[in-house]
């Protein structure tokens, strides 16, 4: 697997240091209220998972969630040990939360896993993840989603290609990536998913669209659940 700085940085600083920025004071048995939408959305689509994985999930509270309502057995993936240790102490063991990226960790790296989630939610990871790892992390998703299953991704939808770099990094060469595909479309254009679900919306204080000039359009965001068929799709 290529080696990735963008990803490492995150691995070893800014991802703690935006858990200290935005998580810290939060109460982790209170779901936050982004989450919670993303739960309302799932239930339209009338989605109980048996087994699922957040990747990006901060100390796991959506997962929680599932695990205490439905039983669900869950798995979170995030790149911040800080709030890694958060969620393995807040749910008695409920939530197996570990530290990695979609492209490394060890869910993904143990073949056990392969094709045994019925759920997998991305909540506002793909443009973080680096340009290196990104087909790797795609492969990782597709390979943990058993057939039948659903993908969750919330993501930014632009109208144009976009990079722009992380302010909170100062030394730089770190950046969010805006594709205009977006992300769901490396899955879409495989014939083996779906779009069952859809919902865009416009971010109306997005400030580097205002302070650029930008149509408001640039600051669309979609949430778009994913359903994987292995044959279903072909005719």
């Amino acid at each position: 697997m290529q080696t990735s700085h963008q990803d490492e940085h995150y691995l070893s600083a800014e991802a703690d240091a935006f858990h200290e920025r935005n998580h810290a004071s939060n109460d982790p048995h209170t779901l936050r209220p982004y989450k919670r939408r993303i739960l309302d959305r799932l239930d339209k689509v009338a989605i109980k998972p048996k087994r699922m994985i957040e990747f990006g999930c901060a100390y796991g509270d959506l997962l929680n969630h599932y695990a205490v309502e439905h039983g669900t057995e869950v798995f979170g993936v995030e790149p911040s040990a800080k709030a890694v240790d958060v969620g393995m102490n807040a749910y008695d063991g409920r939530v197996n939360l570990m530290q990695g990226t979609m492209a490394d960790n060890p869910i993904c790296a143990d073949p056990a896993n392969e094709g045994t989630f019925d759920l997998i939610v991305v909540d506002d990871v793909f443009c973080w993840v680096s340009r290196e790892t990104l087909f790797q992390s795609v492969a990782n998703l597709d390979a943990l989603l058993a057939d039948g299953g659903s993908l969750y991704i919330q993501e930014f939808l632009p109208l144009h290609q976009t990079r722009n770099a992380n302010h909170h990094v100062t030394e730089g060469g770190v950046y969010c990536y805006k594709p205009r595909g977006p992300h769901m479309s490396m899955f879409t254009a495989s014939g083996m998913y779906e779009v069952v679900y859809q919902e865009i919306s416009l971010d109306t204080a997005d400030a580097w669209v205002e302070d650029r000039g930008k149509p408001p359009f640039e600051s669309r965001w979609s949430n778009v659940v994913l359903r994987k068929s292995l044959g279903d799709y072909f005719e």
